[in-house]
């Protein structure tokens, strides 16, 4: 099909044309590819039609719109506001029809919806707070346990849970249905350093966490029931170290098993691939496809330079990741010295003062391996001696072309029993083992071997996006059929698709061999009057809603004609 014809067939299918409506009355069936070119209509032809803020209704000032929320059938708005308040508006007249000033002791930052009467909100007051659309009077319960600024709540749907997580990492997860004469049964499930969104699939099969480290956690066949169990003692930072600088972490490296393909339940992938010229910093907003296909996020560079929006692949593969070359060459300590014989005197020996003898496989008080040097990769970092491997330009010339490996099982039920309180280190050697001091064969030795695992290459879609508003988390936000992205771009918002029809995620996937561009098939730019922080799709009607900095809310719509704001 040439250009001039495709452009044709995308007019007549159009959401606004009348041939479409006459073949439907007449009985004729739906072209195939007329459901992009509907979509295409109604989304590039979104247009800003009404707006709502304090000031033009007289009401108490509510700060920044921090989230906004639609319930389950579309047909209420919630908005999460910087000055303790929330607010409720009908999506359809654009009014506010409710208001609750001290909802929070503290800025309210997140809303979710639990079913079509009853929701969630959480707040910098550390507690998260449940209540009913029918008498917003007073919560019906509020859940205390955090110990930090509350950022994030999912529900679970399959197990009934809500999922919270807090600024300093802990995820925990509340039973709203059993609770006693104090408070509502929870638990702390996980924690991981620099956490910033916790989200759940649509089938909460599935957990995505990103962090100001660069990088997504994904928890694939999800089971909130045993997450703690399964994950307990795991550190991503402190794996994520250990990949990136191809040196063995001891502590790390016990919890590789997590990775493992086979794991039926609560398996971790880590997604870490971005676009050239994009070395993310800081991943700080979130979003899970409507259909859990992938994942969407806003990062910022390390230089602070520059903000981008990334699609990655969240869906369980059955590919194996790749990992390090196996090397046979097992590592054994040392042996102990030999002291040279004493020497006969007739003189009797003067008294020496007794010094304690250092373990064989310890370090130097100022860090450092016998004969290596200081062991500079973690002790700048976290103040600690983690057990990394020496460097490769200071390692033995038989280990330097060696992977990264946990030592043999003697040695392993010592680091089991001292991994908290003793410094581990690879031992050093002053000399090239022989294949007399390797003993046993390399297939002997295979389970003693650790790989150090590369993550797959999962990004899809990017776009770079204006850096405007630096230290503000800017939600983006999927529409209800995934086809489309709406991104806040400064003072306005951006369109974004995944090619120019506006097509679905499963019909453009196959064509991607490397990483694309997202496209911009419409923007409203200037619309507020400081910088948008909040953005979201009715789950029902082609509506789009954004929230900025100064309390202003935007209604959008499709309409052809001209604009009506």
């Amino acid at each position: 099909m040439t250009n001039a014809e495709s452009m044709k067939f995308l007019a007549k299918n159009s959401a606004f044309s009348p041939y479409r409506l006459m073949r439907r009355e007449t009985g004729f069936g739906t072209p195939i590819g007329a459901g992009d070119a509907m979509a295409r209509s109604l989304y590039c032809g979104m247009k800003p039609i009404a707006s709502w803020d304090c000031e033009q209704a007289n009401a108490v000032p509510t700060g920044g719109v921090f989230n906004l929320e639609f319930s389950p059938e579309g047909t209420l708005l919630v908005a999460a506001c910087e000055k303790k308040s929330i607010q409720i508006f009908d999506p359809l007249t654009h009014k506010r029809i409710h208001s609750v000033n001290s909802a929070h002791s503290d800025c309210v930052n997140c809303v979710k919806f639990l079913d079509g009467r009853m929701f969630a909100t959480c707040s910098d007051d550390t507690t998260i707070a449940l209540w009913d659309i029918r008498n917003m009077k007073k919560t019906i319960r509020s859940l205390c346990g955090h110990t930090s600024w509350v950022k994030n709540i999912e529900f679970s749907f399959k197990d009934k849970l809500l999922v919270t997580s807090e600024l300093n990492g802990s995820i925990y997860t509340w039973d709203i249905n059993s609770y006693t004469e104090c408070n509502l049964v929870y638990q702390r499930v996980f924690h991981a350093s620099g956490l910033m969104r916790c989200r759940l699939s649509p089938d909460a099969r599935q957990m995505v966490m990103c962090t100001t480290g660069g990088l997504l956690v994904i928890i694939h066949n999800l089971n909130l029931s045993t997450l703690a169990q399964d994950l307990h003692g795991f550190k991503p930072n402190l794996y994520r170290l250990m990949q990136t600088s191809h040196q063995l972490i001891p502590i790390a490296a016990l919890y590789d098993h997590l990775f493992d393909d086979k794991r039926e339940e609560n398996r971790i992938e880590f997604v870490s691939d971005f676009p050239d010229g994009n070395d993310a910093k800081v991943v700080s907003s979130l979003q899970i496809h409507p259909l859990g296909w992938s994942a969407l996020s806003r990062n910022i560079s390390h230089d602070d330079r520059s903000e981008w929006s990334c699609i990655h692949d969240i869906q369980a593969s059955t590919e194996t990741p790749d990992k390090s070359t196996r090397d046979c060459t097992r590592v054994r300590p040392p042996p102990p010295p030999r002291r040279p014989p004493p020497r006969r005197s007739l003189r009797r020996p003067r008294p020496r003062l007794a010094r304690p003898l250092r373990p064989q496989n310890s370090v130097t008080p100022a860090g450092e391996a016998p004969g290596v040097g200081r062991n500079f990769n973690m002790q700048r970092i976290m103040g600690i001696n983690t057990g990394i491997s020496p460097p490769s330009a200071l390692r033995p010339r038989a280990l330097r072309g060696a992977v990264a490996r946990l030592l043999p099982h003697a040695q392993h039920a010592q680091l089991a029993s001292h991994a908290e309180l003793s410094p581990v280190s690879l031992p050093s050697t002053s000399r090239d083992p022989s294949p007399a001091d390797h003993g046993d064969s390399c297939d002997e030795d295979r389970e003693t071997r650790h790989y150090i695992r590369q993550n797959r290459d999962r990004l899809l879609y990017y776009i770079e996006e204006t850096n405007e508003g630096k230290g503000f988390i800017k939600e983006l936000c999927y529409s209800a059929d995934g086809r489309l992205v709406c991104s806040p771009f400064g003072r306005g918002m951006r369109l974004l698709a995944l090619n120019e029809n506006c097509s679905e995620l499963s019909q453009c996937v196959q064509y991607v061999k490397t990483p694309k561009p997202m496209v911009d098939v419409g923007q409203s730019l200037g619309i507020h009057q400081d910088l948008v922080v909040s953005s979201k799709f009715n789950p029902r009607y082609h509506m789009l809603v954004t929230g900025c900095l100064e309390g202003k809310i935007v209604w959008y719509e499709p309409y052809s004609g001209e604009s009506l704001y």
